[in-house]
């Protein structure tokens, strides 16, 4: 798509509080979950918009062919 002026990426959001989430929260836990990312901390939804916003604007408008893990780390350990 890159010939029209079109970018394609992808997020790939890690463990975030959700509705299909909440068995696991309650299973093993909010803070257990947290202590295995290197950020110590689950996903908000303002780590999502920020992604989003970066690939959305001008500032990502060389960006293109990328998946971005928006996961705390996790996939980097």
């Amino acid at each position: 798509m890159g010939p029209y002026g079109i970018t394609v990426n992808a997020l790939a959001p890690g463990f975030f509080p959700s509705k299909m989430t909440q068995g696991v929260l309650r299973e093993v836990g909010a803070e257990t979950l947290a202590r295995r990312a290197p950020l110590q901390r689950l996903g908000d939804e303002q780590d999502l918009k920020g992604a989003v916003a970066l690939f959305a604007s001008d500032a990502g408008k060389h960006i293109s062919g990328q998946i971005l893990a928006v996961d705390g780390g996790v996939t980097a350990v």
